[in-house]
């Protein structure tokens, strides 16, 4: 099983500097077909109240479409997702976060993929991010190269999403890179051992510490 310490920031916003925080590597493909393989890095520091997430995608073909919270096709755009058990219980309900590379976002919460409990836009409004990509949408371009994305996702907007209160000391979680339409990525960071691509396993998260 992948781990991740999560280190202490005293930030209280984004943007953060993040030269002294370890990445994770989204660089498992268990559904390789063809294309280039592309990096994705994810950080993460949290304070009492929040969590501070960075994801830095290589992307040579840049690609959003969405630009309406929740909709189903986030995850069809050049995007990464953090799905993550804020229990502490390995194989409990889970919340997905999908991030599009212009930074819509898409989250619900559930024990599966079916009956999925979606963010309002009220608490969806606590959620704060900033993209590389000053636009509401992106076209692939000859010029593209990565996208950066900034989330600071409020322990209580994860509570009222989930009804539960967060634990602070461990999760149980995986990130996806997935989507765009030259190229789709299909990678993972802790290893999914299924045929087809199925982000929808808490059977196989990874471990987050908080420390």
């Amino acid at each position: 099983m992948s781990q991740y310490r999560i280190t202490k920031t005293s930030a209280k916003q984004i943007p953060l500097d993040w030269s002294s925080v370890t990445a994770l590597d989204i660089r498992i493909f268990p559904w390789y077909e063809s294309g280039e393989k592309q990096d994705t890095q994810v950080k993460i520091v949290a304070n009492d109240k929040t969590l501070f997430i960075q994801v830095i995608a290589q992307d040579k073909y840049s690609f959003a479409k969405q630009t309406e919270l929740n909709h189903m096709l986030v995850c069809a755009d050049s995007c990464v997702e953090f799905f993550f058990s804020p229990s502490g219980v390995l194989g409990s309900s889970y919340v997905n976060l999908e991030v599009n590379c212009c930074g819509t976002l898409h989250l619900a919460y559930g024990a599966g993929r079916d009956n999925r409990q979606f963010i309002s836009l009220e608490t969806a409004s606590l959620i704060a991010r900033q993209t590389s990509l000053n636009a509401p949408v992106k076209i692939e371009s000859e010029h593209d190269n990565e996208w950066r994305v900034e989330i600071a996702l409020p322990f209580s907007a994860i509570e009222q999403l989930t009804g539960e209160k967060v634990n602070k000391d461990q999760w149980f979680a995986n990130f996806y890179r997935c989507g765009g339409r030259t190229e789709p990525q299909y990678a993972v960071w802790n290893n999914i051992d299924v045929a087809t691509p199925d982000y929808h396993r808490p059977e196989h998260f990874g471990e987050l510490v908080f420390i």
